[in-house]
């Protein structure tokens, strides 16, 4: 019988995943998306799965980890993406230039102190710099808010929804915050659509400027994204508002489901 160190079984494993994920898609002509961590664990494994299906789907993928991130799950996270092509670490003196060639920024796992950086504007670490200057500088940052939102069932399950009201309604107030921005909130299982949604609005969108908008409705929140999602709904549901919709926007089940348990009404674009 032959034996196999640790170290030669996770090089074979590496190299079998390797050459699967080509066949499956992995092919990482889609763009290149930049991947925050920022230290937050609910819903890790979930996090790690996303990635994947990312590369699946086309893209390649640069990982940005906080200090934070990195004690506390950075070798886990290279362990379980071991072998999955078009996949490199951004260094702490190159986060500008991946930035600039990003495609898009996504946050697998927002945690409440990056949130609350991002709220207040303060970018003191990597994600931080990240997060804040992809918004300065008009790129797309999709973040997973199971960490963070109140009414998140990841937060129950941990153990944190026991918070006082006044803490609830600072959370809620950071996660507004953040969507004036520009941030796209989402549960982590719908990020992967808004990000197609997302790459896909930036391949479609007019090389001209200066188109009228339609006019604003204050009793509607507003909708660019292309996929309204559950996060969408809550977050709408908080401001007591409709949802005005994109134009050829599409509604996920679960967004449905809550809009009609929460009340809050579709606006169609072409009425406006």
């Amino acid at each position: 019988m032959i034996e196999i160190e640790e170290e030669q079984l996770q090089r074979l494993v590496a190299e079998v995943i390797s050459r699967l994920t080509a066949r499956l898609g992995a092919h990482g002509r889609r763009g290149t998306l930049l991947a925050v961590f920022t230290g937050a664990t609910v819903g890790f494994q979930e996090a790690v799965q996303l990635v994947r299906n990312l590369i699946l789907d086309g893209f390649r993928i640069q990982v940005a980890l906080s200090p934070a991130a990195e004690r506390l799950y950075g070798q886990v996270l290279r362990d379980q993406l071991a072998g999955f092509p078009h996949l490199e670490a951004v260094p702490e003196s190159g986060w500008l230039l991946a930035l600039k060639k990003a495609d898009a920024v996504v946050v697998p796992l927002l945690s409440v102190n990056s949130l609350s950086k991002l709220a207040l504007l303060i970018a003191d670490n990597l994600p931080s710099n990240v997060l804040l200057h992809a918004l300065f500088t008009g790129k797309a940052v999709v973040a997973a808010t199971n960490g963070v939102d109140p009414h998140g069932s990841g937060r129950a399950e941990m153990g944190f929804d026991r918070e006082a009201s006044g803490l609830r309604a600072a959370l809620l107030q950071r996660l507004q915050a953040v969507v004036g921005y520009g941030c796209r909130l989402a549960d982590i299982s719908e990020v992967r659509g808004v990000v197609d949604s997302v790459v896909a609005g930036n391949a479609d969108a007019p090389k001209t400027h200066g188109e009228s908008q339609p006019p604003r409705v204050p009793e509607a929140w507003t909708s660019e994204s292309r996929l309204v999602t559950a996060a969408d709904i809550r977050r709408a549901h908080h401001l007591g508002q409709g949802v005005r919709l994109a134009r050829h926007a599409r509604i996920t089940p679960l967004a449905r489901e809550l809009a009609a348990r929460y009340g809050v009404v579709f606006l169609e674009h072409e009425s406006f």
